[in-house]
């Protein structure tokens, strides 16, 4: 069968557990071009790499390993799009699991729908307290899905590669919620999205020493950065209806700030203040603030009809 997808897997220090992500992959009843970036690792996740790609090109993978100096999850993820040649491309992380049969799904769903440009899935989530629960993907509404639930991680989805690549691929300048900047430009595209439905087939395991941590605060300016670039992309298409959104976005991080006793609350929710231009919006964005600093959940869906 013609192979018509290529995943690509950034790793940076992830000697200790990558080996699983790869193993989940072998596991897959269908073999398809792989890229493995190692994004300038310092342990023994080179070697790693390496040993599993001899191993599986014998069994009839076909798998390239290259190298990222250029620190960051986007410039490793560019690195290895440059290697993909087929029509769809897939980027997963290097410690997340594919169920049996994902790949065959993803498969199975571009051959039979082949007029979309994106393709998603909800996935299973391993939570670092021990418990469970599921991400969702949506293939409608997905500007506001995605400024609020950030529907475009890594895992969910499998996109066409020219159009990828005409949206812009990866902002390597974005060192933190890079997948929802990028998102954010997919979104911008208009592009045909189709959701599989079923259980899912990738389990995400949250780890303790990752891009995203195990708190907001001190990742400001990582995560303020991304939503002005996600701003300029916004008012490049005249979204302006979305960009009232992405503030709403911002005055919720300024309350999670809060919520970790963090002076970046004030700060953060001063500017967005400053720039709220009646009334009615500043009292819109005091409510969301307030509600989401108390341990509110779901303001944005509350507040649409006013926004």
């Amino acid at each position: 069968m013609e192979s018509l997808l290529t995943v690509v897997i950034p790793v940076f220090n992830r000697e200790d557990i990558v080996g699983a992500t790869l193993e989940s992959l072998e596991r897959q009843g269908l073999k398809c071009p792989v890229v493995l970036v190692d994004n300038n690792s310092t342990d023994g996740t080179s070697k790693v790499l390496e040993h599993w790609a001899r191993k599986q090109d014998k069994a009839g993978w076909c798998i390239t390993v290259v190298k990222e100096t250029t620190a960051g999850a986007a410039a490793a993820r560019n690195r290895g799009l440059q290697e993909a040649n087929t029509p769809w491309v897939m980027f997963f992380d290097s410690d997340d699991l594919m169920l049996d049969g994902h790949l065959k799904r993803v498969h199975e769903a571009i051959v039979r729908y082949p007029d979309n440009d994106i393709i998603g899935w909800d996935v299973a989530v391993r939570c670092l307290d021990g418990s469970s629960t599921i991400r969702d993907f949506a293939d409608k509404d997905i500007m506001f899905r995605n400024i609020f639930n950030a529907i475009f991680s890594t895992q969910r989805y499998a996109v066409r590669t020219d159009f990828f690549r005409k949206a812009g691929a990866w902002n390597a300048k974005v060192l933190g919620w890079d997948d929802y900047e990028t998102g954010m430009r997919l979104a911008a595209e208009n592009p045909r999205v189709l959701k599989i439905h079923g259980q899912p087939t990738v389990l995400v395991v949250e780890q303790r020493k990752s891009i995203t941590g195990t708190d907001y605060s001190s990742g400001a300016q990582k995560w303020e950065y991304a939503l002005d670039c996600c701003e300029e992309t916004l008012q490049k298409y005249n979204l302006r209806k979305e960009l009232r959104w992405l503030e709403l976005r911002r005055m919720i991080l300024a309350s999670l700030y809060a919520r970790e006793k963090s002076p970046e609350a004030d700060r953060l929710y001063n500017e967005v203040m400053k720039r709220a231009h009646s009334h009615w919006r500043r009292l819109l964005l005091k409510t969301a603030y307030a509600y989401t600093r108390r341990g509110g959940r779901g303001i944005h869906i509350l507040l649409r009809p006013f926004i």
